[in-house]
């Protein structure tokens, strides 16, 4: 299928945009685009708009599939052990592991993992990643203004780790990827084409920037453009001193000096926290010999940042390989995360993070993008049904594990606020879940105006075959229509249930899409469009 897809990259000091147009079996590079972001506008999400549309309006993205990521630092990232390997049973137990994990309303979070190796056999290891809801939709937001709406938004290190694996050549090598931006610096840990660990650092060349501006009591516009022009050489001082280069920029040796040890104590900080990172993860994985240092971002540009850390490593430190044929230092060092991000886009048979789902999922018919939100009556039932589904998934396909029984009945204790799971959790689920439906049907009498929801969902109940095995996956409610995902053991079921939706004639249309297959069920799509009282209204004056 051919598609045109555009990535932005959105970083503090820059935006990069590549463009390209996918072919059967590969895609052809357009464009790569970039442009800085001006520090001299003190909102800095008004100079990121800023820049934005500028690229806008010089690259005509109309008719791309825009994707982003969401920056680093506005996430949380978290790796995570567990005791078994399956990945469904990983996913099953996420919310719970969140909740230990996280310290926020899980309400108020957007959630996604990756599988990530582990170092020990039998064992499941996760990257967690998750953002506050309200600071993906103030992206979303500023994206918005710009009149661009991305279909994903990924993870920036994945981006880089996928940028990493595309253009690399070397089967079996262990190396630490190091991508230097403005305010952060990303580390991933890869061992034989594998993303072992992931950290976000905040260091970043800001810090040697607002100190150059502190001791030259410069602005931060021209303290940049002056370590730009210094062009300084972190080696030694002395390669510096020599050239006498400092004298045309008005700095006297005494502020070279000093400009030369806050430079020198950053790389210093950066490279104690790589090397904090990597203790950690011998615990796990035993003491690792790396082949090579990977560098990236507008950072590693600093004249002697390789050396220096190739002298501290002990290991050679290279630049990330990357589209050699270029011969631009911007390219080479700025863009392979927004490269990255269009091969995580197309990669689809791998799993990745995407922080647009749920009530983020967007539109993909081209409407503008609305957050759905259940009426807060519905959602203790969901809660339920969904744990009623839970339950049952796991006593029918017989999952004994020692461990994960162990971790269930804990979770369930809390979360029905009991110190005994009874012998038949599914019995005492369904017990609550009629004392939830007669609360339900107490305010669905004084709730007039929803009535017809109430009904649409009566209805779709009392149509719905019985004694099939059924997982619901999402519902959305929008005025007269409902959209449900699930897992159904047979199609014809959903076929049978379409037709008996039909035959009651209080539906105005019913459309089943079958999206694919897991294990033995079939993922499924229906909407269901229930009809107005407009539409009623007219027949009847039709008769």
């Amino acid at each position: 299928m051919f598609e045109r897809i555009a990535a932005i990259d959105i970083g503090t000091s820059s935006v990069k945009v590549v463009a390209v147009k996918t072919g059967l079996r590969d895609f052809k590079l357009q464009s790569l685009t970039y442009e800085e972001v001006d520090p001299s506008i003190e909102n800095h999400t008004t100079a990121v708009a800023a820049a934005i549309t500028k690229i806008i309006h010089e690259e005509d993205l109309a008719g791309y599939t825009i994707i982003t990521n969401l920056p680093m630092e506005k996430e949380i990232i978290r790796n995570i052990s567990f005791p078994f390997s399956d990945v469904e049973k990983i996913a099953d137990a996420i919310p719970y592991e969140a909740e230990e994990n996280i310290p926020f309303k899980l309400d108020d979070m957007v959630l996604d993992f990756l599988p990530l190796k582990s170092g020990r056999e039998g064992e499941g290891r996760i990257l967690l990643a998750a953002a506050h809801k309200e600071t993906v939709l103030e992206f979303l937001s500023m994206m918005d203004e710009c009149s661009v709406r991305p279909m994903r938004m990924g993870m920036e290190s994945i981006a880089l780790f996928e940028c990493y694996r595309y253009f690399n050549r070397i089967g079996d090598e262990a190396v630490i990827q190091i991508d230097i931006g403005n305010n952060k610096t990303i580390v991933n840990i890869v061992q034989n084409n594998q993303l072992l660990f992931t950290r976000s650092i905040t260091i970043g060349i800001n810090l040697i920037h607002d100190a150059i501006a502190e001791v030259m009591k410069l602005s931060a516009a021209d303290a940049i453009k002056l370590f730009h022009r210094l062009n300084l050489d972190l080696t030694t001082f002395e390669n510096n001193a020599q050239r006498e280069h400092y004298k045309a920029l008005n700095l006297t040796r005494s502020r070279l000096k000093k400009i030369f040890d806050i430079s020198t104590e950053v790389v210093q900080e950066l490279h104690e926290q790589v090397f904090l990172t990597i203790k950690a993860l011998s615990i796990e994985y035993g003491n690792i010999t790396f082949n090579r240092i990977l560098l990236s971002g507008g950072g590693s540009n600093i004249t002697g940042l390789g050396t220096v850390l190739s002298r501290e490593f002990e290991i050679p430190v290279v630049a990330i390989p990357f589209l050699e044929s270029y011969k631009e230092q911007t390219v080479r060092t700025q863009f392979p995360i927004a490269f990255g991000t269009i091969l995580s886009y197309t990669a689809q048979k791998r799993m990745s993070i995407n922080f647009l789902k749920g009530e983020f999922l967007p539109d993909v018919a081209g409407s503008s993008r609305k957050i759905y939100y259940l009426a807060g009556t519905f959602a203790a039932l969901t809660v339920i049904v969904l744990l009623i589904n839970f339950v049952i998934s796991m006593v029918s396909t017989s999952r004994s594990h020692r461990d994960y029984d162990e971790m269930i009945s804990k979770q369930y204790r809390r979360y029905f606020n009991t110190m005994k799971v009874p012998d038949d959790p599914i019995a005492a689920a369904a017990k609550q879940l009629d004392g939830e439906k007669r609360k339900l049907d107490t305010i669905t009498s004084l709730l007039q105006d929803d009535s017809s929801i109430l009904d649409m969902m009566k209805e779709m109940i009392d149509s719905f075959p019985r004694g099939t095995d059924f997982e619901l996956k999402n519902m959305v409610i929008q005025q007269h229509v409902m959209r449900i995902d699930g897992l159904i053991g047979s199609s014809k079921v959903i076929d049978d249930f379409k037709d008996s939706l039909l035959r009651s004639k209080k539906f105005d249309h019913v459309s089943v899409s079958i999206t694919g297959a897991v294990r033995n069920n079939t993922r499924f799509t229906i909407t269901i469009k229930q009809k107005s009282d407009k539409q009623e209204s007219r027949k009847k004056r039709e008769r």
